[in-house]
């Protein structure tokens, strides 16, 4: 189903699968949104404070966004944006400050929570202006998060209204962190596997796995 309530769904859904298996339960249920970048060519931000609220102020949520124009990116990328978010957001919520410089620069207490949740960093040192912001999800997490099941043909559309840049990951530029694209850098290589009895499809970050459908029990084969 190509909508965005669809889209929609299946970022609560993957958040609290997420949740469950990287972050042991513990993360507020944010406002998770789907808006458009703008000018800041970011691929999602957490917000700092908790700007969803109630008439009371009794229902108070963080906001998490993957931005419009990104939405139907390789799936990995989308998780990498929505994982990076969630370590900015436990931080929030456990009064840890891992952002300085107007919320750009990624500390080291950034990068020690990111690395616990499965990431890993390439350069083995800090960017000059952003910090340890350009983490990568290891290939182990990659591959946990392949078999949770999250639905890839829920995110078919994106709001398109120039060509994109080249993306990378894990460079903020708003609140707590704003997944931002980097020009010049190439994304990571996709594998897309289907069943041959029924539509199910899967993408892997590896060129060679070894996945079988549920349902039909054979071996996914690549196209």
């Amino acid at each position: 189903m190509s909508n965005i309530q669809a889209a929609t769904n299946e970022l609560h859904r993957a958040f609290e699968l997420l949740n469950k298996n990287f972050f042991d339960g513990e993360l507020p249920e944010p406002a998770i949104t789907i808006q458009s970048s703008g000018k800041r060519l970011s691929m999602g931000w957490c917000t700092t404070k908790e700007v969803w609220r109630d008439q009371e102020g009794k229902i108070r949520k963080y906001e998490l966004n993957i931005s419009a124009e990104y939405l139907n990116i390789e799936l990995m990328e989308t998780m990498d944006t929505m994982m990076h978010e969630m370590v900015h957001l436990y931080n929030l919520v456990n009064g840890i400050q891992d952002c300085s410089r107007g919320g750009t620069y990624h500390n080291n207490r950034f990068k020690k929570e990111s690395e616990r949740r499965g990431f890993y960093y390439p350069d083995n040192k800090p960017h000059s202006t952003y910090g340890w912001s350009f983490s990568r999800l290891t290939d182990e997490t990659k591959e946990k998060i392949l078999h949770l099941g999250i639905n890839h043909a829920a995110f078919q559309i994106a709001r398109r209204t120039t060509p994109l840049p080249e993306i990378s990951s894990n460079q903020d530029t708003e609140s707590q962190g704003g997944n931002t694209v980097s020009p010049g850098t190439k994304k990571s290589n996709s594998y897309k596997w289907t069943c041959p009895n029924c539509d199910l499809i899967v993408r892997s970050s590896k060129e060679k796995v070894n996945i079988i459908c549920g349902d039909c029990n054979e071996p996914l084969v690549g196209s």
